[in-house]
């Protein structure tokens, strides 16, 4: 099979903000979550990278990332991309903001061309079917100066995603005739067996010149900052940035724009958002073992030890996590609300756990 290659001017922007504090204690503020390993050997970030290569070189390549966590993505970035490729932000304000200024960055780097917007932080082991998906996003947003979403073909009702309803065939996608943010499960069920909606994955794709019709038009002031942005030296750059209070990219443009497209996801994906999500992208129900752990008479346990052994014996349903000075000990169905611990520890002034 040939190798399949991108238009020359295609870039990426890998988002890799938020502080991932549902995987407490392993995500922390010295090693956020995009840094964290699901297998022991890469990163999140490492692997993000490498799915996009050689579809993409490396040149064209950039992270954005926070300014407080500048210091451990340079370190994990070193050898992957060049040094110059990652984007701080002085301040987290949100996705539409981190894709504005990371839009309008690379588009003053490179010229205009082809930019895809991922995050840093899903699982995706299919590399060679993604690249393809990406290829058609990338051909079909050039060909039909559009903005296009990629979907992902739902495995259940999951009241956890939002979700794109698709319409009439353009290309290799369609048209996306609404989005729906994380219905309820009743409603969930309906669409999902109706045949007609996506998953919303919030990996987007789109040329210089159809971001900035679409920020002019929908939300004018931000496209206006983020090429001032761009062009402001990074020592003045916080006090502009702090400045700026709007949604996510998805309500601040996908949801309000009429040139929305889609294609549909040749790969399995999973947004690892939590612990009981990461045991179901990687024990499709059963025991997950990570480090020191051992699991005797056991079912559905996801076990991490950074050094000590640890053993869970006789006990079903739980999230034990240890990393040395910190450890977690949850039922799976409270997994999404490990958040709430970083909360109390910093309210108890214990931030050196955070």
């Amino acid at each position: 099979m040939a190798r399949r290659s991108a238009p020359p001017q295609a870039s990426v922007l890998i988002v890799a903000g938020g502080r991932g504090t549902r995987f407490w204690p392993a995500s922390r503020e010295a090693n956020p979550k995009p840094l964290f390993s699901i297998d022991g050997k890469t990163s999140l970030l490492a692997d993000t990278i490498s799915r996009h290569i050689p579809l993409i070189p490396r040149d064209r390549i950039f992270v954005l990332a926070a300014a407080s966590h500048q210091a451990p993505f340079r370190r994990a970035l070193r050898g992957l991309i060049p040094s110059q490729n990652l984007i701080v932000e002085p301040l987290a304000r949100g996705t539409a903001v981190a894709i504005a200024y990371g839009a309008a960055v690379i588009k003053r780097r490179l010229g205009d061309g082809v930019i895809a917007s991922v995050a840093a932080d899903h699982y995706i082991v299919t590399g060679e079917q993604y690249r393809r998906t990406l290829a058609d996003a990338i051909g079909l947003a050039a060909a039909n100066d559009s903005i296009v979403a990629i979907g992902i073909p739902p495995t259940g009702p999951d009241t956890g995603y939002g979700y794109q309803k698709i319409g009439s065939k353009v290309g290799a996608g369609f048209r996306i005739e609404k989005f729906v943010e994380k219905p309820v499960l009743a409603i969930a069920r309906k669409m999902v067996r109706s045949g007609r909606y996506l998953w919303n994955a919030s990996m987007f794709v789109a040329s210089t010149q159809t971001l900035a019709r679409e920020f002019a038009t929908h939300s004018p002031a931000l496209g206006t900052d983020a090429e001032k942005l761009a062009r402001t030296p990074q020592t003045k750059l916080a006090r502009a940035y702090g400045r700026l209070k709007y949604d996510s990219f998805d309500r601040v443009i996908m949801e309000k724009s009429t040139n929305v497209l889609t294609v549909r996801a040749r790969f399995s994906w999973h947004d690892v958002g939590s612990w009981d999500r990461l045991s179901d992208a990687v024990g499709a129900g059963g025991n997950v073992m990570r480090g020191n752990a051992i699991a005797l008479d056991s079912e559905r346990v996801l076990a991490h030890s950074d050094s000590r052994l640890m053993v869970l014996f006789g006990v079903r349903d739980l999230i034990v996590v240890d990393t040395g000075d910190a450890i977690l000990i949850a039922h799976r169905d409270r997994s999404p609300h490990v958040g709430r611990v970083t909360e109390e520890l910093k309210r108890r002034g214990l931030e050196r756990y955070l």
